[in-house]
């Protein structure tokens, strides 16, 4: 009678718990193959083109998954501010995406990718200085570890040795563009190789990308408390989607109308698909959901596995290859963000 007991009181919370580490699991998966999916496309299609019709796809992504949220009775609380939602939107939506672009077309994707995992150091930062959040000597040991491997990945100057491509070109700033003739566009074609001075331009941007979305994490802990997760990336992915369409329409090297037409190669289209409805779309839906059951905590640290998966994309679809800075560098990023959140489960056990 107790066993039975006990299994239907247990029962119920262990499915939450397998399906959140699932859901994170697929969620660093999502993440770390749409760096090179990203990649692939640029080379299909104008950049600013891509990135304005990707968030319009996942802008309806989680407005349908806000509107359903809103249909549950689950509701903004009547004091937030529609300010700090704008302010939330430029930083995420407007400035991130772009910063994000540029970085993907200029750097490798195992660059991006470890760059990208250090946005928890900057949220924590963040948070020690503008939300005066304590943080132990062990996590400033940490910080101080993932920062140095982030320099090293970020300064290096050596180009990646990949093959380039006669059906791709880029311009003076390093920025990624079709061939001439898209039709004749290969659906295997591998980037040309960043020369260092583009890398290293792509790397800073991929840093300035980490520091805008960790920026907005610690800009929206307040707002959080007012307004789910889902509901706030459709308000900020909305009002940062005209931003896009402007930009794309007034910088890139085609007209949205002809890059509309761009769509009928199915590869391109998979890419848009891919990144509009899991990337930014599906993929923050189950991270929350994730951050709810798991923990913030066991999120991270399956996070870490993003850029693992990166590389290995980036590998297999791009003939990337990892250098000894990548090495090097990752390996301290990921080891001080472990000593970073092993410090904070120290503090927290000995809190309770």
């Amino acid at each position: 009678m107790n066993s039975q007991a006990t299994s239907q009181t247990v029962s119920p919370n262990v499915k939450p718990l397998w399906l959140a580490d699932l859901s994170l699991l697929l969620v660093a998966i999502i993440w770390g193959v749409n760096i090179p999916i990203m990649k692939v496309a640029l080379l299909k299609i104008d950049a600013y083109a891509f990135n304005a019709i990707r968030l319009i796809v996942s802008s309806i992504v989680l407005l349908y998954f806000a509107r359903r949220e809103f249909q549950r009775g689950i509701k903004p609380a009547s004091t937030i501010s529609i300010r700090d939602i704008c302010i939330y939107a430029f930083m995420v939506s407007v400035a991130y995406q772009l910063l994000f672009l540029l970085a993907v077309s200029r750097a490798t994707s195992a660059d991006v990718a470890l760059i990208m995992a250090t946005v928890p150091m900057w949220t924590a930062i963040g948070a020690r200085f503008f939300l005066k959040e304590i943080l132990p000597l062990l996590a400033w040991v940490g910080l101080f570890i993932a920062f140095s491997g982030t320099m090293i990945v970020t300064l290096q100057k050596s180009p990646a040795p990949v093959a380039a491509s006669s059906d791709s070109r880029t311009d003076a700033a390093g920025m990624l563009h079709p061939s001439e003739d898209f039709h004749h566009v290969k659906t295997d074609v591998i980037p040309p190789t960043p020369h260092p001075p583009r890398r290293l331009a792509g790397n800073l941007l991929a840093l300035s990308a980490a520091l805008a979305w960790a920026g907005g994490t610690v800009f929206s802990r307040p707002l959080l408390g007012r307004i789910s997760p889902i509901q706030l990336s459709a308000c900020s992915a909305t009002l940062g989607l005209p931003f896009h369409i402007v930009i794309a329409t007034l910088l890139g090297k085609d007209s949205l109308l002809v890059s509309f037409a761009a769509m009928k190669n199915p590869s391109l289209v998979a890419c848009v698909l891919y990144s509009g409805i899991l990337s930014t779309g599906l993929a923050l839906a189950m991270w929350s959901y994730g951050v709810k059951h798991a923990g913030a905590a066991q999120a991270a640290m399956i996070q870490n596995l993003t850029p693992i998966v990166a590389m290995a994309a980036a590998w297999v679809w791009l003939g990337e290859t990892i250098n000894l800075a990548q090495t090097l560098g990752g390996g301290m990023i990921i080891g001080g963000l472990f000593i970073m959140r092993r410090s904070r489960r120290m503090g927290v056990s000995r809190n309770a």
